[in-house]
């Protein structure tokens, strides 16, 4: 009887706790707002060594998700620990789009608002090149752009599908005949809400009866459970995405494969692969089921570049960003791999 009570006192406690998640504020480590284009914002971090590595660093996450997680925890956060390295790090942050941004495409996002952020760099740093770093959908993004630009002297991509039609890729599977032009008819811009609710039915169990039992038998540990708090503020704090590219993505790439055919267009230009020579570093998590690595790591066969390189590492989609020991790895091997090709 007496666990029964310590069980409900500490569900209640629990609730309390969650309901705190709108209060808490997002930390970051120092950083500038340089520049910004409608929602788009570009932000400078401030260096953390006296001698950065001089190529700039650009980094891009997707535009499915907020890029706090790759400085939720300033301390110990991806960003963070590129500083530490030596990167001199900028940010993309694409913003919350609304009814107004519907039309956006994927084209604006690759040759309008990633390619002024480049060339904001490029011109206050005089710099003739910068190196890209792409996540996620933010990774074909960045492939995208390294094609159709000379300005990007090194790739490094994280959990970036380029064959979206790999047996175990769920999403392809889930959005396999979705009319998905009707669909963007119905609601216009792709609510932020509705894909974490998404995502998070990809792995109820463990995105929600294990986790949350963990966070309730945990809930004595407050370092543990603001850690936890905050991680739950970024899942739930998704932009809605504008219904032309989300359209796209999932017509042109889940349903059709394009990329890989060389089949995908932004505006007039043609995206191929095999046009890509610049050097890149292919990342990929182990355990990750959004991006499987089955659809990352065939990324070799269809580019031109004669310095390729691939890391896999232990961890989730999201883990990847998060955990104490992938978390001090990765930036560490990006950054290494870099400032070999940065003279």
């Amino acid at each position: 009887m007496q666990e029964n009570f310590t069980f409900l006192g500490k569900i209640t406690q629990g609730l309390v706790e969650i309901a705190r998640i709108p209060e808490i504020q997002y930390q970051y480590n120092p950083r500038d707002l340089v520049f910004q284009r409608d929602k788009v914002k570009l932000y400078h971090y401030h260096p953390k060594v006296k001698k950065p590595i001089s190529i700039p660093l650009l980094v891009v996450f997707a535009t499915v998700n907020r890029p706090e997680i790759l400085d939720l925890f300033p301390e110990h956060s991806f960003i963070g620990r590129l500083l530490e390295n030596g990167m001199d790090v900028y940010l993309l942050d694409w913003g919350y789009p609304d009814a107004k941004d519907k039309d956006i495409s994927l084209n604006e996002y690759v040759t309008d608002y990633l390619d002024h952020c480049v060339r904001y760099i490029l011109e206050n740093t005089h710099h003739p090149k910068i190196n890209l770093l792409g996540i996620c959908q933010g990774g074909v993004l960045c492939l995208c752009y390294s094609i159709l630009t000379t300005n990007i002297k090194n790739l490094v991509l994280i959990s970036s599908p380029i064959d979206f039609q790999t047996k175990d890729n769920i999403i392809a599977q889930v959005f396999k005949k979705l009319d998905i032009d009707a669909f963007i008819k119905l609601v216009g811009n792709v609510p932020g809400l509705w894909l974490t609710h998404f995502f998070i039915s990809l792995r109820p169990f463990e995105l929600v009866g294990k986790k949350y039992l963990r966070f309730v038998d945990q809930i004595a540990d407050r370092e543990w459970t603001a850690r936890f708090l905050r991680v739950e503020k970024w899942l739930y704090d998704a932009p809605d995405q504008t219904g032309a590219s989300f359209a796209e993505l999932i017509k042109d790439f889940y349903q059709q494969n394009k990329l890989i055919k060389g089949e995908i267009y932004l505006g007039e230009e043609r995206i191929d692969l095999a046009n890509l020579i610049i050097p890149v570093l292919n990342v990929m998590a182990s355990e990750d089921e959004i991006v499987p690595v089955s659809a990352t790591r065939g990324l070799k066969k269809y580019i031109r570049s004669e310095d390729y390189s691939q890391k896999i590492f232990p961890s989730g989609h999201i883990g990847i960003y998060i955990s104490d020991k992938v978390g001090k790895s990765m930036p560490k091997a990006i950054s290494n791999w870099l400032k070999k090709r940065s003279l």
